[in-house]
């Protein structure tokens, strides 16, 4: 395989080439495997509990929160994982940038139900703090022993500042989003058609 991909000299075929060798990787270690069942249920899981528990009035907010937690996480998983500070041996889907379910799914899922439960600074911070902590200290052990996450060179309290905070920057985001919506006047319905 390293001869095969050295003799390449295009950068558009070497991609190709470990595009098929990733593919092919999945569909012989990966696909159906017990892990990748348990990943697409945890991302099924999660995204049937946020849409119980989202606030319907409040849900294009509160799933723009969403959209913004997971455009961060999956900019710094990929930083992470290019870096090789940790990796996913499973993947969900094998052609794209690690889309884990953790990572698609449940964290977005986590930051935008805390960013709907604790409307004021002081107590979504103490909820940040204890989610970034459980994060830290319980689910990436778990992740670890089950064997959908290998820290590499990365160590499980690296990642507590940048749990915290993502949910932070996430809510400035929204909250500055709200605060220029306001200032806007809304367009009649006819003019957007």
């Amino acid at each position: 395989m390293v001869m095969i991909l050295a003799e390449i000299t295009n950068p558009t075929e070497l991609q190709f080439q470990l595009t098929n060798v990733r593919f092919d990787e999945w569909i012989s270690d990966g696909f159906f495997h017990i892990r990748w069942v348990a990943m697409v249920s945890l991302f099924a899981f999660s995204a049937w509990l946020w849409w119980k528990m989202v606030n319907k009035e409040r849900l294009a907010e509160v799933a723009l929160n969403a959209a913004v937690t997971a455009v961060m996480i999956l900019i710094l998983d990929e930083l992470g994982e290019e870096m090789t500070l940790w990796d996913y041996p499973i993947d969900v889907i094998p052609l794209f940038p690690p889309i884990s379910a953790i990572n698609l799914a449940s964290l977005p899922f986590l930051y935008s139900l805390i960013y709907q439960f604790f409307g004021k600074w002081k107590s979504f911070l103490i909820a940040q703090a204890v989610m970034a902590l459980f994060s830290c200290f319980v689910f990436e052990p778990l992740f670890v022993w089950l064997r959908m996450y290998q820290m590499l060179s990365w160590k499980s309290w690296y990642g507590l500042p940048l749990y915290f905070a993502i949910g932070i920057i996430a809510k400035a985001v929204l909250s500055a989003v709200k605060r220029r919506a306001r200032k806007v006047p809304a367009a009649p319905f006819h003019e957007y058609h």
